[in-house]
C-alpha cells in the first residue's frame, strides 16, 4: 500500500516542495516472525517536474527509511504545476500533482 502527500508553497521566487511516501521500503534483508527473508520493495527513483520540464531527478535505494519525507526547493511562483513521481523496483508507479500556492 504505497501513497503520497505532496505540498508546495512558494516564496520569494522559490518553491519548496514537500513529499511524504507511504511505502515500506523493505529492503530484503530482513526477515519476519516466521523466519522467512521479507522481500525486496524499495523505492528506487524520484521525478520533480514543474510546469511539466523536469526540476529534479533522484536514484535512491533500499538504504532509506520506511515511509520517507523528500524536500526540494526549486526556482518558481505561485501557480507552477508541480508533478512528482516514484518509481518502486516493482516497476510500480506513484504519481501526484498540485498547484503551488
Amino acid at each position: 500500500m504505497a501513497k503520497i502527500k505532496l505540498k508546495a508553497k512558494s516564496r520569494a521566487g522559490f518553491i519548496t516542495v514537500r513529499v511524504l511516501i507511504k511505502h515500506p521500503m523493505e529492503s530484503g534483508n530482513r526477515k519476519d516472525k516466521s523466519g522467512k527473508i521479507v522481500p525486496e520493495n524499495h523505492i528506487t527513483n524520484l521525478i520533480l517536474k514543474k510546469n511539466n520540464r523536469l526540476a529534479a531527478k533522484a536514484a535512491i535505494g533500499g538504504s532509506i527509511s520506511e515511509n520517507p519525507f523528500f524536500q526540494f526547493k526549486i526556482p518558481g511562483v505561485k501557480g507552477d504545476e508541480i508533478h512528482f513521481e516514484s518509481i518502486d523496483n516493482l516497476g510500480k508507479t506513484l504519481q501526484i500533482s498540485k498547484v503551488s500556492k
